[in-house]
């Protein structure tokens, strides 16, 4: 078990942050895909990509600068680490799915996959972020 020496007012608000930094990238990422079909006509499977890495993009940035305050950190490093974890995720969450549809009735998709990102957030992304990704040496402003 990993314990920390900061107050649990202090790491709830960091959590809190990364649920508004996650908030505003699934805002952006659902902007744009609904744009890009909607008003361009653009298929879903091309307008996902755009959409995923705009989302990406404020999830890296956001985190760096207002989550976990790390813009001491090299970019280099947390960029790499931040895409390989992303990697990982985008699979956890795709198996979970697929799980939780196989073995759930009557609850929508859009549900279920809501539950699953959540699961894979609290239990996966958030703490690498955290513990590795945006990690500085020092002490810990966030």
């Amino acid at each position: 078990m990993v314990t920390s020496n900061q107050p649990i007012s202090r790491r709830l608000l960091r959590f809190v942050r990364a649920l508004i930094v996650g908030s505003g990238a699934t805002l952006v990422d659902f902007s744009i895909f609904t744009t890009f079909i909607r008003l361009a006509g653009i298929a879903p499977t091309v307008a996902r990509l755009p959409a995923l890495c705009a989302g990406a993009c404020i999830q890296f940035f956001g985190n760096r600068i207002y989550t976990f305050r790390a813009q001491a950190g090299s970019l280099s490093r947390q960029a790499k680490w931040f895409l390989a974890a992303e990697l990982c995720t985008l699979a956890l969450n795709w198996l979970l799915f697929r799980l939780l549809d196989a073995n759930t009735r009557g609850i929508p998709p859009e549900l279920l996959s809501f539950a699953g990102t959540f699961l894979v957030f609290i239990t996966f992304a958030y703490p690498l972020r955290r513990l590795v990704i945006f990690k500085v040496s020092g002490p810990d402003k966030s």
